[in-house]
């Protein structure tokens, strides 16, 4: 379009219409990769895309809604390429936005690692959790560890981002059940929603000390280009940054509701440093030898103090709803 007709134009944005069929994927060539500049490299996507279409998520918008899958039999000639017979060569990290999407199709993935013996880490929804077999099956195919979005503890805030998979109500008891398997839980909250107000942030971390999670992430609600989110804030002209290095989910890009731009990041900053002060740490991994995982100790003791890390030299914040 650029050359065409002379006129220099260029579109925004440039789609063939369709969406690639995960069955003719081929893996990639990772032996191209100078892997002592990787953590790991034992990486793969089993699926494209969400089954849910949450207001601020720009994972629809990206892969379209409808929730792909490769063929099982391709996942495990590729998995069967990649692992070896020590513990470490057996790690692998799924990075589908939720590896549970399709529960029979994730039933019978795990099935089919079993006989591998690996330990995997991935993400999934914590509506999952209702499904005590699946859990099983996970655990028992290695996984290991899940980032689970819990988004918020406000019944409010989670209508507002279209998110009626997730029950308050059940929380708890789906922290429980996933610890019982063996399965750690890295729990991913936002902050920022029109009803949020300044207590959200001690209501929140106060819910984090009693459910026992092994790692926490805090975001500040982030208006992605594309999403519904976004729509709705640039109607309502309360964006108030456009540059896009700032959309990292720790800056606020747009005017709450509820509170000052100032006092979202000062929560969201406090909010971090009290639930990874040394004491929070410590808190929440020595419930880890009452439940007999003590062999993972020392990974997320790594996972939490690399959180810790974030907000070193920063200057200590105090809870906004105290002033």
């Amino acid at each position: 379009d650029f050359k065409r007709g002379g006129k220099g134009t260029l579109k925004p944005f440039y789609g063939d219409g369709r969406r690639v069929d995960l069955s003719q994927i081929c893996p990639p060539r990772r032996s191209l990769l100078k892997r002592n500049k990787y953590i790991i490299t034992r990486v793969l996507q089993v699926s494209r895309g969400c089954p849910f279409d949450c207001s601020f998520c720009s994972v629809s918008k990206f892969f379209g809604k409808k929730y792909r899958l490769r063929p099982i039999k391709d996942v495990v000639a590729e998995i069967k390429s990649l692992v070896g017979k020590s513990l470490y060569s057996r790690f692998i990290a799924f990075l589908d936005d939720n590896i549970m999407g399709n529960v029979k199709y994730a039933k019978e993935l795990f099935r089919a690692l079993i006989p591998y013996k690996l330990v995997w880490v991935g993400q999934a929804s914590v509506n999952v959790a209702q499904d005590p077999e699946l859990l099983e099956l996970a655990a028992n195919s290695g996984c290991k560890g899940l980032f689970v979005g819990f988004e918020s503890i406000s019944p409010s805030s989670l209508r507002e981002a279209d998110k009626p998979q997730n029950k308050i109500s059940f929380y708890k008891k789906a922290i429980e059940r996933f610890h019982r398997f063996g399965i750690s839980l890295e729990g991913a909250f936002i902050f920022g929603f029109d009803n949020d107000d300044k207590s959200i942030f001690k209501k929140t971390v106060n819910f984090i000390k009693k459910v026992k999670l092994d790692a926490v992430q805090f975001g500040i609600l982030t208006p992605f280009p594309g999403t519904r989110l976004f729509s709705k804030l640039s109607r309502e002209e309360r964006i108030i940054d456009h540059d896009w290095s700032n959309y990292d989910i720790a800056n606020v890009v747009f005017k709450p509701k509820l509170m000052t731009p100032q006092e979202l990041k000062k929560g969201f900053t406090w909010a971090y440093q009290h639930v990874y002060s040394f004491a929070g740490i410590f808190r929440r991994l020595s419930g880890m030898i009452s439940r007999k995982r003590w062999r993972y100790f020392g990974p997320l003791l790594t996972v939490n103090l690399a959180y810790r890390r974030i907000f070193k030299g920063v200057k200590r914040a105090k809870d906004p709803a105290k002033g």
